[in-house]
């Protein structure tokens, strides 16, 4: 090759960037050195010509697309996945509200303990914002959705349980309650994945310091902040192909916060497979998380001072509201009724994980359902 500035050197750092994928070095070097004739290539740097389109087509071309090849990198982990048995769901104020109107709209105040008037609220000041400077990372809408609270759940579910590195194949299926040997739709994993690298543009500023010390909880900062998700974009082995994953840097800091108030909600991923009554829509996965969210509410109610008895009543439409969704006709109400009456039947019959459930009426009209919860766990 003659690449103005490639050296020995350089050819050995390129030979292990690729050593993952050793038998298709010959071919990635044949591409290289076809370049290297072309004329609009002469006077490129090495570094100029990795980068090209005219690479990058060309390896796709020769590869079949089987191997996703960052030039620039010299770091691919091997994938070493632990399967969680127990999905954790993060459960104060701040998880419940930062799926509405909260995202960029400045320090945002939290009653997190009602009292007295003469004690006064406890009160926390929290900023969620997105960091402009790495904002071209992220795809997709610009809101915390729902549907990325759920994917942070799962990917605090893996980290917890000893996987510093994920994928979103991972996130997917651990969402979903699915075994690592079940079919994934690729386009599924789009949405996961523009929901993670979302999560790693938005900073979050907790200052718990008054919730601190009305809980007695000893910690040597009661404020903190960091990205919802502090990870880097890395490449992983799995199996003999190349894939994009992520490195978790440290403990997400919205799970951190929920973990010092003992505000996280633990069940069998089992709940979460439901696939024998209905697709893993992004609506069903919803749905799924805010019954659960219910349901753990009315197993461990207590009737405190400083607590309320939670109905075992729940309205239709507030369940399609909390879990973001929008109704725009009967036939699409309907059906989303029946999913819901399907996944409680599965966790009635199947799993047990509770008693009973029906429907209710107000006025002749059917208006949500009744559920009967065991005793606490």
């Amino acid at each position: 090759m003659e690449f103005k500035d490639i050296s020995e050197e350089q050819l050995q750092a390129f030979h292990n960037v690729l050593k993952p994928i050793n038998k298709e070095l010959t071919e990635v070097l044949k591409i290289m050195e076809e370049l290297s004739c072309n004329p609009k290539f002469k006077d490129k740097t090495f570094k100029e010509a990795i980068e090209s389109k005219e690479f990058d087509e060309a390896l796709k071309k020769s590869l079949g697309n089987k191997c996703n090849v960052d030039t620039n990198t010299n770091e691919i982990e091997l994938l070493k996945s632990i399967i969680p048995k127990n999905f954790y769901i993060t459960n104060n104020k701040l998880s419940n509200e930062m799926t509405k109107d909260f995202l960029d709209k400045g320090e945002q105040e939290l009653i997190v303990i009602r009292s007295t008037p003469k004690k006064g609220d406890i009160i926390t000041y929290n900023t969620l914002t997105y960091d402009d400077k790495n904002i071209s990372i992220m795809v997709g809408k610009r809101e915390f959705t729902t549907y990325d609270r759920a994917i942070h759940n799962a990917v605090c579910s893996l980290y917890v349980t000893g996987n510093d590195v994920v994928t979103p194949a991972m996130v997917y299926r651990t969402m979903n309650g699915m075994t690592e040997t079940e079919h994934i739709d690729p386009t599924t994993l789009k949405s996961v994945t523009n929901s993670i690298d979302k999560s790693r543009v938005i900073l979050l500023k907790v200052d718990f310091t008054k919730e601190a010390k009305a809980r007695n909880i000893n910690v040597e900062k009661t404020t903190i902040e960091s990205y919802l998700l502090n990870a880097d974009k890395i490449e992983v082995k799995v199996g003999g192909s190349i894939i994009e994953g992520y490195k978790i840097n440290k403990m997400p800091v919205l799970y951190q916060y929920a973990q010092h108030t003992k505000q996280i909600l633990s069940i069998s991923t089992k709940l979460l497979d439901t696939k024998d009554v209905t697709r893993n829509t992004q609506e069903i996965i919803q749905i799924r998380e805010y019954l659960v969210r219910r349901i753990e509410g009315m197993i461990n109610i207590r009737t405190t001072k400083n607590s309320y008895t939670m109905s075992n009543k729940i309205l239709y439409d507030t369940i399609f509201e909390k879990a973001g969704i929008i109704i725009n006709h009967r036939t699409e109400r309907d059906r989303y009724r029946k999913y819901i009456k399907q996944i409680l039947n599965l966790w009635k019959d199947r799993d047990g994980y509770i008693r009973d459930f029906s429907e209710y009426k107000e006025k002749n009209s059917i208006k949500g359902i009744e559920i009967v919860v065991n005793k606490k766990r």
